[in-house]
């Protein structure tokens, strides 16, 4: 009986010790397992808080990108903005700041104007329609024909696909009745090949068949391929159609060149001998009467900027060449020069590196489109042989404010050689941006920057913003 007893204080003595035992080993064990526990808490809260502070600088990085865009989107809105927000800490006018909730959070957008950049330099897609000047000399010109090919050095008897562009150069709409090709001799209509296929503005290619389309097989004395244009569609201002079409081209060796034309116009958008295809080694002319009237800017320097206007007017001495170049067999006489000067130009002086370096017969204000227009008349006429070139250069001073600036030059050719005067279309184009550069800040001390900010005559454009 004792014994029994004792036997069972000695277990009830081992159960307890067993019982303070494991609770020793769950508080030494839980201790660090909850630290560790309420160290990871810690941790992933702060780490929330860091994620949600990054997304939010994010968000207001974009809502400050999205509200600048907006502003962008119609020069007389960003100049509006530019006037009500002056920075009064920047006495030279350059800088403009709006404080505003757009996320949240205030944040301050700051724009500080930067020097403007010389033409050629601002990649940007904020050009305007280029729109043919409303004088009896570019009369029917609204409609320009080009063609491009896509080899233009293939095996003889290889097939090559001609693209058409037809563009629409008046401010207004014009009806697409018809587009006309000829075809040198040497090349054929390619009948077995991929069907021809015309895109109008907004819509899918769609298959299209030229007239005659089964006498045109094989004919490789020189073809006229006409295709009527269903429902004779309307191109907007600006609008595009282009027309593809394979040729079959000649086992001769030589050079083939051709043109395209569009109705209404005809010969008055007529491209000229254009997508030259050369068979074999040696390049060649093209048969015959053919050249290419070019002009192009060949420096720009900018010489005063007057930051009193809104929009900024600058300054600029600008020099241009107009190249002549005759890519036929035949002899060409230069009769007569126009160039009509983009708004804002003054004809300046003589360049005499130029091969013609007479000076102009005539320089007159256009009053109607408020452009300088300057004549060059040759007598006698300027010769003008196969394969050569002539240029003419001179310099002009131009006042311009942000904007798109384009010449139009007509060249005259003794003897009626060519149904219409070579016309170069609107070219040598010069671009004129308001450029910013742009910082956005909040009150808690988070910003971005590297903003830029390009800005035309009708639209602007962020073109990069680095996000917080």
């Amino acid at each position: 009986m004792i014994r029994s007893i004792i036997n069972r204080v000695q277990l009830c003595d081992q159960q307890g010790g067993i019982a303070i035992l494991t609770a020793l080993g769950f508080l030494l064990f839980s201790v660090p397992l909850i630290t560790s526990s309420l160290n990871l808490a810690q941790n992933t809260a702060i780490d929330a808080r860091v994620k949600t502070n990054i997304t939010h600088r994010q968000y207001c990085g974009l809502a400050a990108g999205e509200y600048l865009s907006y502003l962008l989107s119609d020069t007389g809105r960003w100049d509006a903005w530019l006037t009500d927000n002056p920075d009064p800490s920047d006495p030279t006018g350059a800088t403009y700041a709006e404080t505003l909730d757009i996320c949240g959070r205030n944040i301050t957008i700051t724009a500080v104007q930067a020097p403007v950049q010389p033409p050629g330099e601002v990649d940007d897609d904020l050009d305007s329609p280029t729109v043919i000047p409303a004088l009896a000399a570019y009369n029917k010109r609204e409609l320009q024909a080009a063609k491009t090919v896509s080899d233009p050095n293939p095996t003889g008897g290889d097939s090559v696909t001609y693209t058409i562009n037809i563009s629409n150069h008046d401010d207004k709409k014009n009806s697409l009745k018809a587009i006309t090709d000829t075809l040198p001799a040497g090349l054929s209509y390619d009948c077995n090949g991929p069907a021809d296929q015309l895109t109008l503005p907004g819509a899918a290619p769609v298959d299209i068949v030229p007239d005659d389309d089964d006498e045109l097989c094989g004919d490789f004395g020189g073809v006229e391929i006409k295709w009527d244009i269903p429902g004779d569609p309307d191109l907007l201002a600006g609008e595009v159609a282009t027309l593809t079409f394979t040729a079959v081209t000649s086992t001769t060796f030589g050079t083939y060149c051709n043109g395209v034309e569009a109705t209404p116009d005809g010969f008055d958008n007529r491209s000229g001998a254009t997508a030259l295809v050369q068979i074999g080694p040696t390049a060649g002319l093209c048969p015959g009467e053919a050249a290419v009237v070019t002009k192009t800017w060949t420096s720009v320097t900018l010489t005063a900027t007057d930051t009193s206007t809104s929009p900024r007017t600058y300054t600029f001495d600008i020099n241009f060449e107009i190249k002549l170049e005759n890519i036929g067999t035949d002899d060409l006489e230069i009769t007569e020069l126009i160039d009509l000067l983009p708004t804002g130009f003054n004809f300046g002086i003589m360049d005499f590196s130029g091969d013609i370096t007479e000076a102009p017969w005539k320089v007159q204000t256009k009053n109607s489109v408020s452009r300088d227009e300057v004549t060059w008349r040759f007598n006698p006429d300027i010769l003008l042989l196969s394969g050569t070139s002539q240029t003419v250069r001179f310099s002009t001073t131009a006042n311009l404010t942000r904007g798109d600036y384009r010449s139009d030059v007509l060249a005259d050719f003794a003897g009626g050689t060519f149904p219409r005067d070579k016309y170069t279309w609107p070219t040598a184009l010069i671009e004129v941006r308001d450029v910013f550069t742009v910082s956005a800040s909040d009150d808690g001390g988070d910003s971005v920057s590297g903003l830029r900010v390009v800005v035309s005559d009708d639209a602007g454009e962020v073109h990069s913003w680095t996000l917080p």
